[in-house]
């Protein structure tokens, strides 16, 4: 992506008026109590993939935004082998419901 002759080629094989937005996802597990119980949640932030890494990942230069978060839940009422399969539902049915407005504005424009 950083590589200039890639872009440029990929760019100029877009009608007029359209451009590539590469689009970055990141999220890592976060507790949410300090003193009691074992609450956590998994935020996902968005970014956009023209940004330098070293400026992404400076806190102060709100390169990032949280769009939601997903529940890190025990699923403790699944068998052990359901619980697998449980899980992998269960995040891929939550990052769909948060990406849907992007997906139709990758499909349908903006």
């Amino acid at each position: 992506m950083w590589m200039v002759d890639w872009w440029s080629e990929k760019q100029k094989a877009l009608p007029n008026g359209v451009t590539i937005a590469p689009i970055i996802l990141a999220s890592d597990k976060t507790s949410l109590s300090q003193f009691q119980g074992d609450k956590s949640a998994w935020p996902v932030y968005i970014s956009i993939g023209n940004i330098a890494k070293a400026k992404r990942c400076q806190a102060s230069a709100r390169a990032t935004v949280l769009i939601g978060y997903l529940p890190a839940g025990k699923l403790d009422c699944f068998t052990l082998d359901a619980c697998s399969l449980a899980r992998y539902r269960l995040f891929h049915h939550c990052m769909s419901l948060l990406l849907h407005p992007l997906i139709a504005a990758g499909n349908d424009g903006v």
